[in-house]
């Protein structure tokens, strides 16, 4: 069993810390497969995790992480390649596209997009990840307050 590499770990860890408040695990599914997303303030980043991944570190810019699961793999990590589109809107109905980065760390895949955020602002984000080897995509939907941190 090959286990995840300690930078994997550290930026789990580091999202993951974001707390309950402020960074939520939505999950979506379709057949096998998962859409794990959590949005999360820029600012919960190291200085050196930003710097690794070229994310911005800022009051005003949120990060999305994201990673697809297919749930048939019998692995620790059960992540796989997908091409994704998506993109986020504010109150007033002013969409913004999101620019997925890839983040293979060889056993793990994240896929990560960082975007202007303004204070107590909710937004709707609308995302389709199409898995390797899936003929139809997982469709993600879902709404977000965002605070400056």
């Amino acid at each position: 069993m090959k286990l995840p590499s300690l930078s994997s770990i550290f930026f789990l860890v580091g999202v993951l810390l974001a707390g309950p408040a402020l960074a939520t695990d939505e999950v979506f599914t379709s057949g096998p497969f998962e859409v794990r997303v959590t949005p999360f303030p820029s600012t919960f980043l190291t200085p050196e995790l930003a710097k690794k991944y070229g994310l911005p570190r800022s009051e005003t810019q949120a990060v999305l992480n994201l990673s697809v699961y297919d749930t048939r793999i019998e692995a620790v990590v059960k992540t796989v390649p997908a091409q994704l589109t998506g993109q986020h809107r504010n109150l007033i109905g002013q969409a913004f596209g999101l620019e997925f980065q890839t983040i293979d760390e060889g056993e793990a895949i994240y896929y990560v997009a960082p975007f202007r955020i303004s204070d107590e602002e909710i937004m709707t984000f609308e995302i389709e990840a199409l898995p390797e080897g899936a003929r139809f995509p997982v469709n993600v939907r879902f709404n977000q307050k965002f605070y400056r941190q």
